[in-house]
C-alpha cells in the first residue's frame, strides 16, 4: 500500500484521515468543542495529533506561537504528566484554578491529560470544569479506549477515535527510514497498526530481545518449576532493560553534573518513566505470548498466512505438530486475563509466572500428543 499523509496542520500524520480532517473543519470553523476525548491504540499518533491541535488553539493564528506551542514553550498548552501511575487530585486541582484563569497570550488555554489515568477521586475534581470551563479553556484527554476512562467523564467530552494505521503505510514508512522491506513488513505485524510500537521493534534492541525472550518461555513446555521461573524471570529482565534504556535516555537530556534539588527530580522523574516503560514492556511481552499462540492457532486451523510472526514458521510449526489437538487460541486468551491485572498493581514478574503457567497447562492438557 502507499504510503498517504495528511497535509497542513497535521501534514505526515498517517492514516485517521477522516477524524483529522474533522477535526481540521473545527479549526477553520472557529467551534471548537470545549473537551474532547481522543482514544485508540498507543502509537497511532493520538498525543501528536493533540499537540498540533492545541498549538492551533492557543497560537490563534501566530506562528511563532504555534511553533512555540509545539516545542512545549507556550504558557496556554499545558501537557499534565501523571505521577506514577495516576494523574493525582493534586494535578487536577492545579489543572482546574488554570482553566478558571484568562489566558497568559494566547487565544485560549488547552489541556492535554490522560484521561485513563484519573481515578474516581481525580475525575470527581474535574468534572464541573470539564462540562463549562469557566475561562474558555479546551481540554484534550487522551486514552486507549473509551471503556478505560470513567463513564462521567467520557460523557463529558466529544470522542475522536484513532484507527489502527494500515499496515502498508507503516511499511513505506519504515523503509524510508532505511530498513529492508522483509524487516519493514515484520516490525509493521508486530506494531499491530500502531507506527509507535512497529518503529520500536525496527530500532530498538531492548525490545528485539523480550521478544526473543517470549519466544524461548512461550514454547518452554518441557523442564522443571525452576525452569519455568526462570523463563518468566527472563521476560521481566529484559522488561527490566527496556526501562533502564528510556531511563537513561531521559537523564542524557539533562546536565547530571547538577546535584541542586532540580537535578533530583529530574533522577525521580526518570526513574518514574523507567517503571512505567518496564511495566509497559511485561504488559507487551504479555501481547505478544498471546499473538505467538494466536499464531499457532492459525497454523494449525491451515491458515499460516494470517501469522504475525513470519520469521518464525518454523518454529511455530514444529511446535504446532508436537502438540496436536493443542487448544492455541484458548492459552493466547489467558494473556489478556493475566494482563488486565497490571492495573491493580499486582507484582509484574509474578503476573508472567502465572500466566505462563496456566497456558502451558492449557495446551498441555488438550494436546493429543502430550
Amino acid at each position: 500500500m502507499k504510503r498517504v499523509e495528511t497535509t497542513g496542520t497535521f501534514g505526515g500524520i498517517l492514516g485517521n484521515r477522516p477524524t483529522l480532517k474533522m477535526l481540521e473543519a473545527a479549526l477553520a470553523s472557529g467551534e471548537a468543542a470545549h473537551a474532547y476525548l481522543f482514544y485508540g491504540l498507543p502509537g497511532v499518533g493520538k498525543r501528536t495529533v493533540a499537540y498540533r491541535f492545541g498549538a492551533e488553539l492557543v497560537s490563534g493564528g501566530d506562528e511563532g506561537a504555534r511553533d512555540r506551542a509545539l516545542r512545549g514553550l507556550h504558557p496556554d498548552l499545558d501537557e499534565v504528566e501523571p505521577e506514577g501511575q495516576f494523574t493525582t487530585i493534586g494535578q487536577v486541582r492545579e489543572v482546574v484554578q488554570g482553566a478558571a484563569s484568562r489566558p497568559f497570550e494566547g487565544a485560549r488555554r488547552v489541556f492535554i491529560l490522560r484521561a485513563d489515568t484519573l481515578n474516581v477521586q481525580a475525575a470527581n475534581a474535574l468534572l464541573k470544569t470539564l462540562e463549562e470551563p469557566e475561562g474558555g479553556a479546551i481540554f484534550i484527554l487522551l486514552a486507549s479506549s473509551r471503556e478505560g476512562v470513567l463513564p462521567t467523564v467520557a460523557s463529558r467530552a466529544q470522542a475522536v477515535r484513532f484507527d489502527p494505521v494500515p499496515r502498508g503505510e507503516v511499511v513505506s514508512l519504515l523503509m524510508e527510514r532505511g530498513h529492508p522491506e522483509g524487516e519493514a513488513s515484520l516490525a509493521a505485524a508486530l506494531g499491530r497498526g500502531s507506527v509507535g510500537l512497529a518503529l520500536r521493534y525496527a530500532e530498538e534492541d531492548e525490545l528485539k530481545e523480550l521478544r526473543e525472550a517470549v519466544f524461548g518461555a512461550g514454547f518452554a513446555f518441557d523442564g522443571s518449576f525452576e525452569d519455568r521461573h526462570g523463563a518468566a524471570g527472563g521476560i521481566f529482565a529484559r522488561a527490566e532493560g527496556v526501562g533502564a534504556a528510556r531511563e537513561s535516555a531521559y537523564l542524557a537530556a539533562y546536565d547530571a553534573d547538577d546535584d541542586g534539588g532540580s537535578n533530583r527530580r529530574i533522577k525521580e522523574s526518570a526513574k518514574r518513566l523507567g517503571r512505567a516503560a518496564r511495566d509497559g514492556a511485561v504488559a507487551e511481552a504479555l501481547e505478544l505470548l498471546a499473538l505467538l499462540y494466536r499464531d499457532a492457532a492459525v497454523v494449525a486451523a491451515g491458515a499460516p498466512e494470517l501469522a504475525v510472526n513470519a520469521d518464525r514458521m518454523a518454529e511455530i510449526r514444529t511446535n504446532v505438530a508436537e502438540r496436536s489437538g493443542a487448544d492455541w487460541a484458548g492459552a493466547a486468551g489467558i494473556f489478556g486475563e493475566e494482563g488486565a491485572k497490571l492495573t491493580y498493581n499486582v507484582a509484574p514478574e509474578a503476573i508472567l509466572e502465572v500466566a505462563l503457567s496456566r497456558s502451558r497447562q492449557k495446551i498441555l492438557e488438550s494436546s493429543r500428543g502430550s
